[in-house]
């Protein structure tokens, strides 16, 4: 994505020689010369944000508009550079300036609708967003992030169908591979969503949370294996991610391997003391282990984090009884219940009076 329009410009001084009548000189308006000493700020501007120097680009911008007040690309340029400082508000200001002299200018509707996101003011983004693919129609990104607004209103196939126009008019957007497999995920289609995390990794093999998602897929599919290899090639990229760690523990436990599966939670919550998931997770593990002490424990410190945790009070139920703590055990099942966890009903109608 280009994000700076430049007009750079050289000037020759040419010598000429005049000769004046006798007489008044009528001076006309300056609007010529004020027009050369913006465009002069401007270029300053312009060399400013390509050195990263932004706060100094707006100075630049701002001298700039002064001497033209209706400089459409000082404008455009002075809302890019407060776009990024992550002065979103005045970013918006700019562009809303930008558009108003250039209404077609599409790279502007764009950048307002990535402000208006980043402020967490979706509708305007995703208006914005429509508006620029209602001037240019391969706008790759413009594609991408109305995909994410499909995805996360649970509209996957209609989020498939726009990550495919993204895909097409930019075939080397890993992310949009990525977030193409993860809406094929959630509707099931396992083989379309390998294939993509696939194909994302072959173009960016730098971002660890493909790796992670390709490993979800596989680990649906129980090929666990693959499950494994996938996530610790996502844990070599990023070693700090609990989430990483937490699912290759699942894998392992869904394997059988119970033992290394609470290594995995164990990383994970030493990364994340309050990662509720993990202690649940780690309680099933102790619990195939027949630790059921170490369950109890485990269960107890995930409903600490998230007193709403159905799961963990289900957990804790079934290690309850594998310790005859039998009272106990069904007032944890009751507040599964209670949760909405359909299992914990099940167990109170089966085990309790």
């Amino acid at each position: 994505m280009t994000i700076l329009k430049t007009l750079l410009i050289s000037l020759s001084i040419i010598s000429c020689s005049f000769s004046f009548a006798q007489g008044e000189v009528t001076v006309g308006d300056s609007t010529a010369l004020d027009e050369l000493k913006a465009l002069e700020f401007y270029n300053i501007g312009i060399e400013n944000f390509n050195n990263k120097a932004y706060q100094d680009a707006i100075l630049q911008f701002d001298t700039a508009l002064i001497f033209s007040a209706n400089y459409e690309k000082a404008y455009f340029n002075r809302g890019a550079a407060n776009y990024q400082l992550k002065a979103y508000s005045n970013a918006i200001q700019d562009f809303d300036s930008s558009i108003v002299i250039q209404p077609d200018s599409n790279e502007a509707y764009y950048l307002r609708g990535r402000s208006h996101q980043e402020l967490k003011n979706d509708k305007a983004a995703l208006s914005d967003y429509t508006t620029t693919l209602h001037f240019d129609q391969t706008h790759a990104q413009a594609y991408y992030y109305i995909g994410g607004y499909l995805f996360l209103e649970g509209k996957y196939s209609e989020a498939i169908s726009t990550f495919s126009n993204a895909i097409k008019n930019d075939p080397n957007s890993a992310y949009a591979y990525n977030d193409r497999a993860s809406s094929k995920r959630q509707l099931d289609d396992l083989n379309g969503a390998i294939e993509d995390y696939k194909k994302a990794i072959a173009i960016d093999q730098t971002l660890s949370f493909v790796y992670n998602n390709l490993g979800s897929a596989f680990r649906k599919k129980e090929k666990y294996k693959a499950a494994i290899t996938n996530y610790s090639m996502a844990i070599k990229l990023n070693s700090k991610s609990e989430l990483t760690y937490n699912n290759r523990g699942l894998a392992k436990h869904e394997k059988g391997d119970y033992a290394d599966a609470i290594k995995d939670f164990d990383q994970a919550i030493q990364l994340n003391k309050n990662y509720a998931f993990a202690y649940n997770n780690r309680a099933a593990s102790k619990f195939k282990r027949e630790d059921y002490n170490g369950a109890v424990k485990d269960c107890t410190q995930a409903i600490l984090l998230n007193a709403s945790y159905a799961a963990a009070y289900l957990n804790r139920g079934i290690a309850y009884e594998m310790l005859r703590a039998q009272k106990k055990a069904c007032e944890d099942w009751k507040k599964a219940a209670s949760l909405g966890l359909k299992n914990g009903k099940s167990f109170v109608q089966q085990s309790c009076n």
